[in-house]
């Protein structure tokens, strides 16, 4: 019996080997610059796009790429894409979303690779819990 160990750990390694359609790794970057000068939270918004936050380096995607990476986590900051100027989810910062849709569009268009968009905030808005909206608050509650 032990004479055919070997036979039946190659049967079994053949058989379980599988092949990997997806390889990624994370892009972060807009989610950052949220801090102040002074460190305080929420007061650094918008920020500078190159200066305080930027998506996603284009050599960088083409390294992986060529690297045979093929998917691409990218991370936005939901007070960047929403500000409480424009209303939770009413209207997109079209100068953030532009900037976001043109990194997305070089992973997936550019290097036909894929991307997961990851929103950050972690169900903060600025520095506002939004736990009084499950509470039964209103945005108007939370938000002054």
């Amino acid at each position: 019996m032990l004479s055919r160990l070997p036979t039946y750990l190659s049967l079994l390694s053949a058989l379980t080997t599988a092949k990997i359609y997806y390889a990624g790794v994370n892009e972060s970057g807009g989610e950052f610059g949220v801090y102040s000068s002074a460190g305080i939270n929420g007061t650094g918004l918008p920020g500078r796009f190159g200066v305080d936050y930027q998506f996603i380096n284009e050599s960088t995607i083409d390294i992986f790429v060529s690297q045979g990476v093929n998917l691409f986590r990218v991370a936005f900051l939901l007070e960047r894409m929403c500000p409480t100027a424009y209303g939770l989810g009413r209207k997109f910062n079209e100068t953030y979303y532009t900037e976001f849709e043109m990194a997305i569009n070089y992973i997936t268009d550019v290097q036909g690779a894929y991307a997961i968009l990851d929103p950050h905030n972690y169900m903060r808005w600025v520095v506002f819990v939004l736990a009084a909206l499950w509470r039964g608050g209103r945005m108007t509650d939370v938000l002054g």
